[in-house]
């Protein structure tokens, strides 16, 4: 499973929407939107912009998790 579905599970999981997650990384300074954030889930946009949004997502996820 890719780290882009991995996410999108966990927020099913969790009850949680892709716009919750594009507010969390805005209160961590990053800012992206809604269109591309599913672009980098799904794999069709990648690069260093990506890579840290995808990383940010997941310690954001798992920050949430272990809280909960």
């Amino acid at each position: 499973m890719t780290e882009g579905k991995k996410i999108k599970v966990s927020l099913i999981l969790n009850d949680k929407t892709q716009n919750w997650l594009v507010d969390k990384l805005r209160e961590r300074g990053v800012t992206v939107d809604k269109t591309a954030l599913s672009m980098y889930l799904n794999g069709r946009r990648e690069g260093p912009q990506a890579d840290t949004v995808m990383a940010l997502a997941k310690e954001i996820l798992d920050e949430y998790e272990s809280a909960v």
